[in-house]
C-alpha cells in the first residue's frame, strides 16, 4: 500500500492490524464481521491501542491517528467516534457513513463523541460510497461543532487512483497528521 510506505518515509510509525474481517486468513476469518460491523473488529483495534502498542517503548500512543479506506473508513469513523480518547487525529477515506443508504443512519452518539480533528477524503464519482455520504458526515458533525476537513476528488471513484490526485491526497494526509501529531 503506497500510503503506508509514504507515511513511514515521512517518519510515522504505522500499525496495520489484521482485525477480524481482514482478508488473508481465509473466508471464515473474513466473514467474522458479517452482522457485526464495528463490533469485535473494532475491539481488536482498541485492544491493540490499549494493551499491545503501549508496550513498545518506541511508540507514543498519545499521538496516535487512525486512517482507513472503504470499510476501513467506516472503521475509522467508528473508532474516532466511539473511542475518541485514543486518537489525536483521524482520516476517513470514502468510508460509508449511512449504513441504510449504503441499511438507518449510524447512531448520532457513535460519532457525536468525536473529539479530534478528522480529514475526510472522497471521490465525487464513487458508485459504492456516494459523495453525499462524506458531505453529510462533514455537514452534520460541523453543525455539532466538530473539526472536520473535506477533500473531494472530482475525477475519482471509490479510490484515489490518478497519480496527481494520489500525490495531493497523500500530501494532504501527511500534512494533516504532521500538524496534529508531530511535537
Amino acid at each position: 500500500m503506497p500510503l503506508i510506505q509514504f507515511l513511514t518515509l515521512r517518519g510515522f510509525a504505522v500499525f496495520v492490524p489484521n482485525a477480524r474481517g481482514s482478508s488473508g486468513y481465509g473466508l471464515a476469518y473474513t466473514k467474522r464481521v458479517d452482522r457485526d460491523w464495528g463490533g469485535q473488529d473494532r475491539l481488536d483495534h482498541v485492544h491493540a491501542m490499549t494493551r499491545v502498542l503501549p508496550k513498545d517503548r518506541r511508540l507514543d500512543v498519545g499521538r496516535a491517528a487512525v486512517v482507513g479506506r472503504s470499510y476501513g473508513g467506516y472503521m475509522t469513523l467508528t473508532l474516532a467516534g466511539r473511542h475518541p480518547g485514543l486518537w489525536k487525529a483521524s482520516c476517513d477515506m470514502f468510508g460509508p457513513y449511512d449504513l441504510v443508504s449504503f441499511i438507518d443512519r449510524l447512531p448520532k452518539t457513535w460519532l457525536g463523541g468525536l473529539a479530534s480533528p478528522m480529514l475526510v477524503i472522497q471521490g465525487r464519482n464513487d458508485p459504492r460510497v456516494v459523495a453525499a455520504e462524506s458531505e453529510d458526515l462533514v455537514r452534520e458533525l460541523r453543525a455539532m461543532g466538530k473539526d472536520l476537513e473535506l477533500l473531494v476528488f472530482e475525477n475519482e471513484g471509490h479510490d484515489v487512483l490518478k497519480y496527481e490526485n494520489r500525490v495531493r491526497c497523500y500530501d494532504a494526509i501527511v500534512d494533516f497528521f504532521t500538524k496534529l501529531l508531530v511535537p
